[in-house]
């Protein structure tokens, strides 16, 4: 059998994960200003960084329902078998809901997957599910039974001096009551059933570093099987408080002597214009017994 599998711009691939697995890749549009670009295609995230710093309006779109009807019919005509199309949370994006519409439109199977969450966190969704279909050569049924237990085993967080940009494109989730009260407060915020949900907020940025280094060693210290950790960060200068939350968190990980993949980089577009291109995170993904 020959098996596509594409992942979106939401799920925060790196390029070595795609070329070591040969994925596709489907970017979100990306508004700046009013230009419309590709993630990913005809927009870098160094282009994006560069280019946000004075721009008044960002928003993302999806692609056209007859972009992925091409993309779907395209890898047919190059004789794949089965098509597995991997994108970031339904409640974030109507990407998925499109993906199913193009499938339905089509007299051939598409296999379509949620990942329930968005960024580094669905990225360890997709990873983990490329890892069991590639490596382990299992069929996508058995793996999509699955994919709660793989949700349920990843962890990610995040923080954002405001929540505008959320709340302007419409991501702000359960989120939302945390609106009117970020004066010298600063959230940290996660993902749950494919929504942004509140987790604590602080008064000061060290006091969020602390708490999101202690969340991620309190969710992965019983997980000791197939642990992933990725940091982000959005502005260069935010690389400065991923690292503290990374090195803060390692402090106590280390010790545990665990065996682990570290991933790390530039939030992307996609993203940024979501959460705000002044953001840092930290995701880790671990099991308690292997899948």
């Amino acid at each position: 059998m020959k098996r596509a599998i594409i992942v979106d711009s939401g799920c925060a691939p790196t390029p070595e994960w795609i070329s070591k697995y040969n994925l596709k890749f489907m970017g979100m549009k990306v508004y700046i200003n009013g230009k419309e670009y590709t993630d990913g295609v005809d927009l870098t995230k160094e282009e994006f960084y560069e280019l946000v710093k004075g721009a008044e309006d960002i928003y993302t779109a999806q692609p056209s329902l007859k972009e992925i009807m091409n993309i779907y019919e395209g890898l047919k005509e190059e004789g794949y078998d089965e098509i597995i199309d991997i994108h970031f949370s339904s409640k974030m994006s109507g990407l998925y809901n499109t993906a199913q519409m193009a499938r339905n439109m089509l007299n051939f199977d598409v296999k379509i997957v949620d990942t329930k969450m968005v960024s580094i966190g669905a990225s360890f969704v997709a990873r983990r599910i490329v890892e069991l279909l590639e490596d382990e050569n299992r069929s996508f049924e058995e793996i999509e039974n699955k994919i709660p237990q793989i949700i349920e085993n990843t962890f990610m967080e995040f923080t954002v001096p405001t929540l505008k940009y959320l709340i302007k494109n419409g991501r702000i989730g359960k989120a939302a009551g945390m609106a009117g009260t970020l004066l010298k407060i600063v959230p940290v915020l996660s993902v749950e059933d494919g929504e942004i949900y509140p987790l604590t907020k602080v008064r000061g940025i060290n006091k969020a570093i602390n708490v999101m280094a202690e969340n991620a060693f309190e969710f992965i210290k019983n997980r000791p099987h197939n642990i992933k950790i990725y940091k982000v960060h959005g502005f260069e200068k935010n690389k400065e408080q991923e690292d503290a939350v990374f090195n803060k968190f390692m402090e106590k990980f280390e010790k545990l002597n665990y065996n682990y993949e570290l991933i790390e980089g530039q939030i992307w577009p996609t993203v940024a214009c979501h959460s705000g291109p002044e953001v840092f995170g930290l995701a880790v993904y671990g099991e308690e017994n292997p899948i």
